[in-house]
């Protein structure tokens, strides 16, 4: 579900950027809608007789499941991301106290979702609440196209979110979503092949390196030992190697985009992140010619030790694997702790008219998720965005979730919170491409990317 096909997303994100400026939303175009602050006020002083039969809609991704679904209202009996949301609003419509209903306003994949969003936007009719990554939350925001709204008014414990979690929902000091998860770039390991190499210990656990060089070694040992490489990563027409150079970089204390908005892609964290990762390809260790299924595909087939992949995976690896499989965080190579993530939250779009009642049945519902992220969580193998959560028995007891809670506490990096991400991130994974497909020096693609950003937030 996670991996990213950049052009398309970047050409259709640009698009819809143009498009939606010109199109506003709300009473009055966008701007010119209802005061935030006197509209949040009506929002909390709607009442239970007024939500009584209200009925909304709700946009979403992760595909089509109603024939799995129909009816279905226990969460432990979902298998993937779409049957797992499917009976999560299933069970919502059944218990909810004021007697809301959902309805399923399209969404479909993820990777099409943003284009059928952005036309509902255009169109002046977005469903009620809507499902968003945090890298794309801030375009709609700054156009004010989302509700900005106080989670405390109506009961959505925030003080409860991880720290990455609380931040992610923030824009311009007001808070647009509701936080549903965080999905984080892991290690999926083989341990037969890793035990064969010397790299298992005394306690059953993988003995990850803690420096470049170890590292290093690392790949030589399970090249030597096993004639294994060390990584399988998508790289071609994928964006799993950009998350580990992103990884990688955030480990050094640096980021590609500075604390003031500014380019920061040009510096020295950035090049021994490169470097590192050519090592790697220039000793055999990883290549780069897998895309994200190809990668998969090949660690399966037993062609490496650790699949560089993401927490939604984790559940069916599990439950499918016929070899040693265990999941660790990515190993702390430098500085501090730190693993490319995203996350999915829930946001109100703005409507013609700004009807509070419709907002806090939107509302409500977003709660209702919130306070169940862990059944989402335990479902799908993404992180649970709340601390009671994350430390709670059950959660610890779903396949491997107790070895990536550094991830999941301390370890998540969210990309940078700036308007047309998308854009930005595309610029520079294409400087990367001439980096690890065309041989283009560090140095010289490093300096391009950091023009060639500085001018997209221009």
């Amino acid at each position: 579900m996670q991996k990213t096909k950049i052009v398309a997303a970047a050409a259709s994100l640009t698009a819809a950027a143009l498009l939606l400026t010109a199109c506003g939303t709300g009473a009055d175009g966008g701007s010119g809608s209802a005061d935030s602050g006197d509209l949040n006020e009506q929002i909390a002083a709607v009442t239970a007789e007024q939500l009584d039969g209200t009925t909304i809609t709700m946009s979403r991704m992760f595909g089509d499941c109603e024939e799995t679904t129909q009816g279905v209202t226990d969460p432990a009996k979902a298998t993937t991301e779409c049957e797992a949301i499917q009976i999560l609003t299933n069970k919502f419509n059944a218990e909810n106290e004021y007697g809301i209903t959902i309805e399923r306003l399209g969404g479909t994949d993820w990777n099409s979702y943003y284009d059928a969003f952005n036309a509902s936007i255009a169109g002046g009719e977005p469903a009620n609440i809507a499902n968003l990554h945090d890298y794309s939350m801030s375009d709609y925001a700054t156009r004010d196209q989302l509700l900005a709204f106080d989670p405390e008014s109506i009961g959505i414990d925030m003080t409860d979110a991880t720290e990455q979690a609380q931040k992610s929902v923030m824009w311009d000091g007001s808070t647009y979503a509701v936080p549903f998860d965080a999905h984080a770039l892991v290690m999926h390991v083989n341990t037969d092949v890793l035990a064969a190499a010397g790299y298992i210990g005394e306690d059953g656990r993988p003995v990850l390196p803690t420096t470049p060089d170890e590292l290093l070694q690392m790949g030589k040992d399970v090249k030597d030992k096993t004639g294994l490489m060390l990584f399988s990563s998508g790289f071609a027409n994928d964006d799993m190697a950009w998350r580990f150079f992103y990884s990688l970089v955030r480990q050094q204390g640096s980021d590609v985009i500075s604390a003031d908005g500014s380019a920061e892609v040009d510096t020295e964290a950035a090049a021994k992140a490169l470097e590192l990762i050519n090592e790697l390809l220039d000793a055999g260790y990883m290549h780069t010619d897998a895309d994200y299924a190809g990668s998969i595909d090949e660690w399966k087939n037993g062609q490496s030790a650790i699949l560089l992949n993401g927490v939604w995976a984790i559940n069916e690896y599990a439950a499918t694997t016929d070899f040693g499989y265990t999941v660790t965080d990515l190993p702390t190579l430098y500085d501090a702790p730190a693993a490319w993530a995203s996350s999915h939250m829930w946001v109100l779009p703005r409507q013609k008219g700004d009807d509070p009642v419709e907002y806090r049945a939107g509302l409500e519902f977003a709660k209702f998720l919130y306070d169940n992220s862990g059944s989402w969580s335990i479902a799908t193998g993404h992180i649970a965005p709340r601390v009671s959560i994350i430390d709670s028995e059950e959660y610890l007891a779903a396949p491997e979730r107790a070895n990536y809670t550094e991830t999941a506490l301390t370890g998540i990096s969210f990309v940078p919170q700036v308007e047309n991400w998308t854009s930005v991130k595309s610029l520079i994974h294409a400087q990367l491409d001439e980096v690890w497909f065309s041989d283009k020096d560090i140095a010289e693609a490093l300096s391009e990317a950091q023009a060639r950003v500085t001018q997209e937030i221009k």
